[in-house]
């Protein structure tokens, strides 16, 4: 640990990564083969009753569905309730579970790339820099200082407290069971809390009675070395108003390739396994219980960074309706998460054990006002083997927030207030405003703006790392946003967002002097401004094109002469242009071709980074399909042998085949 900020102020960053308990092939295999055959065993009976049409909602009715219904998608990360997707007060995009399908993504930052308004850049075999707006951290950090952008797995949050980020290397969530991702852009501290400064990705799962019968899929490739995964829904005999399913996947990934042509031995693999029970006993009352566990092996061929981790979860979920504008909903979940780099020089573990409780409630106030409110509290404790005073703590948050969304003209212009009040170990009572107003004169169009408050709460890296005399404060951002939404026939629409950020308090890496020690601090500000475009077309029903544009642009200054010039990198390394398209298309009945291109603009060399040239690249996809099996081949980063997106790690061209039965 002290050696990654050593190697930060020398001007010669290294990745400082952690990873995973190892389950070995083999033993991966095995388990995945008993688990299949002893599920079909024992639900083999009630499979034949299950698979009702009126309540199977697959990726190929989406397919069906025309622009006008796509659009009218709802989501409910803006406001935490169900909204039209053409008539929300924010910068949102929907990566639907049709997309995925119609991609050559493999892993869920690879799904990821298909929403125009994130900046994603690989930086190894199984790591990921995904941020929104940019801020990036570190480009050698292999993505954990992407400190800005909160990400949720139904209703789960993934967001670390190490370092502020996220490690997607373990955030392997099966994508056939991905109904939508919902990507904002932009702060959303006043629904979700702290560190929602930038923006949210709320990936959603599909139900168990969405997910009915037996799936099973198997891959091989050249970077994908194998991939199996197998799925059984059934319904309940006892209760029919009870579905349920289980899962497991299995995946090997070959390691990458550095500059200079050798093997950057960062070949993994992992084995992931779950549930998810769906009950209904009433149309007013719905429970979901799920859970899932993980262990992989990361750089297996390396002796100083093989890296280990595990992991499990279980989450319960109760919603009861009492009106068409009443809702009451209960949450609690556990999470564990486990990291350890037994290297012989300065091995490294780290835990963290999660609970979560949340209760909200929605209603209506008079024929104008929609009050949503709620409580929550998160107990976190984790537990480091070094390098952090002190090596473990107790990080309890208490939380509360109300919104009211008032009709000042039915069906014209809405205002929507609001506030989350949050008190945590590091510094104390925060407060999050919002301020959101829509105005939609017609059925096509909406005119939104809004201005938020939001912060970033301090890690663990920030506070007990390298701290300075004066504890480490949050960081804070006021936004400033304005979008447009318009949808002028059923085959088009299209959404325009723009913003200006300032933030205070930004992290700083500051020295007093060359033999004085290197501290963490808040001595920086910065201004980032930008606007993203993106468009859904349906030239036909057999085609259907989506896109978009991003362009971000910032300035971080220093409030400090004792910051040192890495600073600016540590924060952002960020390309200010970047283009996603997406072309899915059936040439016949059972043949489908599809495409997603993207263009990076280059990263500008900083004191300790080199510079990366702007890259253009394209995966495609062609597949056979019936409605029992599906057999398809793709090629990701098609137009270069090689490229770089981060650091020093060269993605290559790569190719994998595919087959999928659905029973």
């Amino acid at each position: 640990m002290p050696y990654f900020v050593i190697k930060v102020t020398m001007g010669n960053p290294k990745p400082l990564k952690y990873i995973a308990n190892p389950l070995r092939k083999g033993l991966a295999f095995y388990f995945i083969a008993c688990m299949a055959v002893c599920v079909l065993t024992f639900l083999s009976s009630s499979y034949a009753g299950a698979q009702n049409a009126d309540t199977l909602l697959s990726s190929s009715k989406l397919k069906k569905m025309s622009l006008e219904d796509l659009m009218n998608i709802e989501v409910t990360s803006v406001s935490m309730r169900a909204e039209k997707l053409t008539e929300v007060a924010s910068a949102i995009q929907v990566i639907t579970g049709n997309d995925i399908e119609h991609s050559a993504a493999t892993r869920l930052p690879e799904a990821l790339r298909l929403a125009p308004n994130l900046q994603i850049a690989q930086a190894g075999s199984h790591d990921w820099s995904v941020t929104a707006r940019g801020f990036s951290g570190l480009p050698s950090s292999g993505g954990y200082l992407a400190n800005k952008l909160l990400v949720m797995i139904d209703g789960r949050s993934v967001y670390s407290p190490l370092f502020g980020g996220v490690f997607w290397d373990v955030q392997n969530v099966m994508l056939e069971d991905v109904d939508k991702i919902e990507v904002v852009s932009g702060p959303g501290g006043t629904l979700w809390g702290a560190n929602a400064v930038n923006g949210v990705i709320n990936i959603v799962s599909k139900s168990s009675r969405e997910t009915q019968g037996l799936y099973f899929s198997g891959a091989t490739g050249s970077a994908l070395y194998d991939y199996a995964a197998v799925r059984i829904g059934a319904r309940s005999k006892a209760d029919t108003n009870l579905y349920y399913r289980i899962y497991a996947q299995h995946f090997d990934q070959n390691s990458t390739l550095l500059q200079n042509g050798t093997t950057a031995k960062d070949a993994w693999d992992m084995v992931q396994g779950g549930f998810r029970m769906d009950y209904y006993p009433s149309k007013a009352n719905t429970f979901t219980l799920q859970g899932d566990f993980y262990g992989g092996d990361e750089n297996k061929d390396s002796l100083n960074t093989h890296q280990i981790t595990n992991g499990q979860n279980v989450l319960g979920r109760f919603t009861h309706v009492f009106s068409e504008t009443s809702e009451l909903k209960i949450q609690a979940y556990y999470d564990r998460t486990w990291r350890n780099e037994p290297t012989t020089a300065a091995p490294f573990s780290y835990s963290l054990t999660t609970y979560d409780v949340t209760v909200q409630h929605r209603f209506a106030l008079g024929r104008r006002n929609s009050l949503l409110y709620g409580v929550g509290f998160r107990s976190e404790r984790d537990q480091a083997s070094r390098s952090f005073n002190p090596l473990g703590i107790y990080m309890p948050v208490y939380s509360a927030f109300i919104q009211d969304e008032i009709t000042i003209s039915p069906q014209l212009l809405k205002l929507t207030i609001g506030s989350k009040f949050e008190n945590n170990v590091f510094t104390g009572n925060e407060l999050q405003p919002c301020a959101r107003m829509a105005w939609t004169p017609s059925g096509m169009s909406t005119v939104w703006t809004s201005v938020s408050m939001a912060v970033r709460t301090p890690s663990r890296f920030d506070a007990d790392f390298a701290p300075s005399s004066t504890p480490f404060q949050s960081e804070k951002l006021m936004a400033y946003e304005l979008g447009y939404h318009l949808t002028p026939g059923q085959r088009l629409s299209f959404s325009f967002a723009t913003y200006f950020n300032h933030y205070n308090d930004l992290r700083s890496l500051d020295q007093f002097g060359a033999n004085t020690p290197l501290i963490i601090a808040n001595d920086q500000r910065a201004e980032s401004w930008g606007f993203e475009f993106n468009a859904n077309y349906k030239l036909a029903d057999w085609c259907h094109l989506k896109g978009g544009y991003t362009y971000f642009n910032r300035n971080i200054w220093a409030v400090n002469p004792a910051v040192l010039s890495a600073s600016v990198a540590f924060e952002s390394v960020d390309p200010h242009s970047t283009i996603a398209l997406q072309a899915m298309t059936d040439i016949t009945k059972h043949i489908s071709f599809d495409l997603v291109g993207r263009y990076v603009d280059p990263l500008l060399a900083t004191p300790v980074t080199t510079a990366v040239p702007a890259y253009s690249t394209c995966d495609a996809r062609l597949a056979w399909h019936n409605k029992l099996f599906e057999v398809s081949l793709a090629g990701q980063n098609l137009l270069q042998a090689q490229h770089i997106e981060v650091g020093t790690i060269e993605i290559s061209r790569t190719f994998y085949a595919k087959i999928v039965c659905r029973f």
